[in-house]
């Protein structure tokens, strides 16, 4: 990997890392944006090194807050069952679906929690901690399934989803909010993560290092057979998304420590104000890769 990249890859890893453990939003969803703008590496293998790094992220920030004695799984235990079979089924569906129009939809309710959130903060508006006993386990489930399925199917970290349907749904404050967050990812990444490695494990890249499709594999496993050809097509498309990964875990870890303890000192008002300005940000990253592509086949 050119030494440039892996430079790159370290300032996203310790940009998304910092987001993550602040927020308690996991690093990819600054890391996946990023990397597709500067880098363009291949979508499943970048999404499986992200979701990777997820894992670091949300361990990070967990030991983080356990060390402040912030850790509490009241509302979490709802949240991580359906949260778990969800992102089972987001990660089956990614290899097999253009999630295109799901990003556009997600930058979307990213842009609508914005306002919400700029709303509450200009009338000075913020759940107290009693309101949030009303998280019942069917809207614990109801969190957990969206955080999961977009998790999986994206490759983000799910309390980009999360944090704000706590908030809505469960009027959970906001640093609560973001705690809980975190203990639901550690579980969530993990299973994730692994069923998305497994998923690349025996997927076939071409001469480029593009994940290829399952159908488009067996095409050219065939052709090379046929033709006796003596280059042969790499068969693990995991190995260029744990060279990723490697570029960044480190920096991610140091920078959710730092986004860890800086919520720790701050207010939850100012941790609201990083919430609401980052989430637009977010979203214009994640649509406009999409809206470029839509926009480019028009032009044809």
């Amino acid at each position: 990997m050119d030494p440039q990249i892996v430079v790159e890859y370290m300032a996203f890893g310790l940009f998304g890392g910092m987001i993550g453990g602040l927020l308690g939003i996991g690093g990819s969803v600054g890391i996946i944006p990023l990397a597709t703008i500067f880098i363009s590496p291949d979508k499943q293998q970048l999404q499986c090194a992200a979701m990777l790094c997820n894992v670091a992220v949300a361990s990070t920030a967990y030991r983080r807050y356990l060390m402040a004695g912030k850790i509490e799984w009241t509302f979490a235990r709802r949240i991580v069952p359906a949260a778990i079979v969800f992102v089972l089924a987001g990660v089956a569906a990614s290899t097999v679906i253009d999630a295109s129009s799901f990003r556009v939809m997600f930058a979307a309710f990213l842009m609508v929690v914005a306002v919400r959130e700029f709303r509450l903060l200009a009338i000075g508006s913020e759940h107290s901690p009693d309101d949030a006993r009303e998280l019942s386990p069917a809207r614990g489930a109801g969190i957990g399934a969206i955080m999961g399925f977009l998790s999986g199917l994206l490759g983000i970290g799910g309390g980009v989803v999360g944090v704000p349907l706590m908030r809505a749904w469960a009027r959970i404050p906001m640093k609560r909010a973001v705690v809980t967050s975190v203990c639901t990812m550690v579980p969530l990444a993990m299973v994730g993560a692994t069923m998305k490695s497994i998923t690349l494990w025996n997927t076939p890249v071409d001469a480029n290092g593009a994940t290829m499709s399952t159908l488009a594999a067996g095409s050219a496993a065939a052709t090379t057979s046929t033709a006796a050809s003596s280059a042969t097509i790499p068969s693990n498309a995991l190995i260029p998304a744990l060279l990723i990964a490697a570029c960044l875990i480190p920096t991610a870890m140091v920078g959710s420590w730092i986004g860890a303890t800086i919520n720790v000192h701050v207010t939850g008002k100012a941790v609201r104000w990083v919430l609401a300005t980052y989430l637009p940000l977010a979203a214009a990253w994640m649509a406009w890769p999409v809206i470029v592509q839509w926009l480019s086949a028009s032009a044809q």
